[in-house]
């Protein structure tokens, strides 16, 4: 699935493929915008899901676990 971030980038993100205990870290620099945004997309995907604002290798972004 395609996510298009308040950042202005297009990003290529398999939440739907997702299986629980799968993480995806998303770097950009709204992590509150894009934590809406895949609110949303779970919500339609009936997925239950936990968000962090984390740094991973330097990258502000938003660590997205199933579970």
């Amino acid at each position: 699935m395609y996510l298009q971030l308040p950042d202005g980038v297009e990003m290529e993100v398999p939440i739907e493929f997702m299986v629980v205990k799968d993480s995806v870290f998303i770097p950009t620099l709204k992590p509150t915008e894009v934590r809406y945004i895949v609110k949303r997309i779970a919500k339609e995907l009936e997925f239950t899901v936990e968000m962090r604002t984390t740094v991973e290798d330097g990258y502000l972004g938003l660590m997205v676990w199933r579970i």
